[in-house]
């Protein structure tokens, strides 16, 4: 897939599948900062249309058009809207009011505390450090292991391996080490688990189930329902929100997790795709200082709601599916999934409206990305995407995709999705927050193309408002770079401070009365440019040696003494030092890879594409 990056940084919220099936991946919310995860789609089956029309050249001012997706909400849009939820309760509405309003016809009763299984991600060999209310068990004979302080477990010949007190002990099933009581400080740290996309060490509570994996160990949390869900309500809704807000969302991720655990044999997993547990604390795994999961109001909030679960009319417990956002109207279940479900009816949610940040989203999307995506291959240039049927609350139904083949001309269509609505969400290569959205084209730049090499760099630094081009729609990338363009872009990411007012430009060649002075006045004070002779030289090109200096400046980009490059037209005994160990650094760090036995050209000049390239590689990582 194309790494090309969205417009927008995307925030994380869990969202619950309908089914329990296939979502992405939470991140953390500390000290109140609320992130939310993007939802991907189910996969679609693509039915492809080709029409029988003549073969013309498809035209090459279509050949850059990109296309902008801009909506309302985040998620499936189905049952219980979290933002909704909040502005109910800001409202002085109560929980039991808030789940009556998005789940049609229900009612509240109780269900008694039960044990949950959850699935854990750990490493090949992990640790965990039990206090002392645990005791461990060899599952093969279920003898008591004696130990004192940390355990390590590993897989050998398809067998599990504890090391307790320096010594190893080899089990065919596995070990289990079982909390002996129930109270608040019984809990045990594991390291190196994987949560969402970081791998950290990470506290829980309960017992513990180590079973023999396809290549190591698998880790299964064993604890009552209401501790769990004590690492899961704050993962799901900040916990600083209004508390009856907090309450409904305690019953519904209660009664969520009754019924996977009654079809899951009683196993969930800790991602979204059931919901987001983290246990009682996480940290980075180097670090020293424990960063909490649970936190006193959500406890307060299941506390206050213990056992209670939402029932149908059969007292049947109701699948309580909730996400983020709703853009101002919940929907029908069938209109985005395929089943109609008499309690999942789509609602005014005029509170989301009222609440919500992520109305009005934007994400504008390559071409070949789309191409890629819609027809498999990016020698189809996609031409338009129209949409051609959508509900009374705004989601889209259907839409039909049009391209051209670029050699050929042949003309292609396919009309998405081809199972439920909510695939839209990633028919187009990219995660879409909801399908309630509108879809137009855009030509950003007349000459370049997505074709083009370093189109997607381009891309990244136009969506950060890093690159505008210029007045004609043109981006020029073959065009030499000049000393005050590179300074423009890098303060338009960097976002550099102000100098105090005391201080002056050194460089002679910038008068005040300049319109850059003040933007050179800010590259020099940070120590970005400093300038030759005295001089900016701020009309004068940008030589890749130039280039190399002021990207390691900019990023702080440092490399070991002991690393050094060779290259094939630099002479590390005669050449400037201090320039030859900025371009080490950038090579060091992936900017460039002319080094070798290739010529890195030092004192040529950098055009507009090749310091989108760098300085995108400066950026982001996956780039390089």
């Amino acid at each position: 897939m194309q790494r090309f990056r969205f417009l927008f940084i995307l925030l994380s919220v869990a969202i619950v599948a309908f089914s329990g099936s296939g979502l992405a991946l939470a991140d953390n919310i500390v000290d109140n900062v609320e992130t939310y995860p993007i939802i991907d789609g189910e996969p679609i089956e693509r039915v492809e249309y080709v029409d029988p029309v003549e073969v013309v050249q498809a035209s090459s001012s279509n050949s850059g058009a990109t296309f902008t997706f801009t909506g309302d909400g985040w998620g499936h849009r189905i049952g219980m809207s979290q933002y909704g939820a909040r502005g109910m309760a800001q409202d002085g509405k109560n929980y039991e009011q808030i789940l009556k309003h998005y789940y049609q016809g229900i009612k509240l009763g109780t269900r008694e505390d039960r044990d949950v299984r959850v699935m854990l991600s750990p490493s090949e060999i992990f640790s965990i450090e039990p206090n002392s209310n645990y005791k461990l068990y060899n599952a093969d004979n279920n003898e008591e292991v004696s130990f004192t302080g940390k355990l390590e477990f590993s897989q050998k010949s398809n067998k599990v391996v504890v090391k307790a007190n320096d010594q190893e002990i080899t089990s065919d099933k596995g070990f289990e080490l079982k909390a002996t009581n129930n109270s608040n400080d019984t809990f045990a740290a594991v390291s190196q688990v994987t949560q969402g996309t970081s791998t950290v060490d990470a506290q829980y509570r309960g017992s513990f189930i180590i079973g023999v994996g396809n290549n190591q160990p698998t880790l299964t949390n064993e604890l009552k329902m209401e501790d769990y869900l004590r690492g899961v309500v704050p993962n799901e809704m900040p916990a600083s929100w209004n508390l009856e807000a907090l309450k409904a969302q305690a019953i519904a991720a209660r009664t969520y997790a009754h019924v996977q655990v009654n079809s899951n044999s009683g196993t969930l997993v800790d991602t979204v795709a059931d919901q987001v547990y983290k246990g009682k604390a996480t940290r980075a795994h180097s670090d020293v200082s424990w960063q909490a999961s649970e936190y006193s109001r959500s406890d307060d909030a299941i506390k206050q709601t213990v056992g209670e679960v939402a029932l149908d009319n059969n007292n049947i417990l109701i699948n309580a599916v909730f996400h983020a956002s709703s853009g101002g109207h919940t929907e029908n279940s069938e209109n985005v999934w395929t089943s109609s479900v008499s309690y999942l009816k789509g609602v005014d949610d005029s509170y989301d409206t009222a609440t919500s940040p992520f109305n009005n989203w934007q994400v504008i999307v390559p071409n070949a990305t789309i191409a890629r995506a819609v027809f498999g291959t990016t020698d189809i240039m996609v031409e338009n995407i129209q949409i051609t049927k959508r509900t009374d609350a705004g989601s889209v139904q259907e839409v039909k995709v049009t391209g051209k083949h670029k050699s050929t001309g042949k003309a292609h269509s396919v009309v998405l999705p081809s199972g439920n609505a909510d695939g839209l969400r990633s028919a187009f290569g990219v995660s879409l927050r909801s399908i309630k959205f509108d879809v137009e084209r855009n030509d950003i730049f007349t000459d370049v193309t997505n074709t083009f090499s370093g189109f997607e760099e381009i891309m990244f630094l136009y969506g950060r408002d890093v690159i505008t081009g210029y007045p004609d729609n043109s981006f020029r990338p073959n065009q030499t770079i000049t000393r005050v363009q590179t300074a423009r872009m890098l303060d338009r990411e960097l976002k550099l401070s102000a100098p105090p007012s005391s201080y002056n430009l050194k460089a002679t060649d910038i008068s005040s009365d300049q319109s850059y002075y003040e933007l050179f006045r800010k590259m020099e004070y940070h120590g970005i440019m400093t300038g030759s002779n005295g001089k900016m030289n701020p009309g004068g090109d940008l030589t890749r040696a130039q280039m190399a200096a002021v990207l390691t400046r900019a990023f702080n980009l440092t490399k070991p003494d002991s690393v050094t490059f060779s290259y094939a037209d630099i002479n590390r005994n005669t050449y400037n030092q201090s320039l030859l160990k900025e371009i080490d650094t950038i090579a060091y760090h992936g900017l460039t890879t002319e080094h070798g036995d290739r010529a890195f050209r030092p004192n040529q000049s950098t055009n507009r594409v090749q310091f989108s390239r760098f300085m995108t590689r400066a950026i982001d990582e996956s780039f390089r």
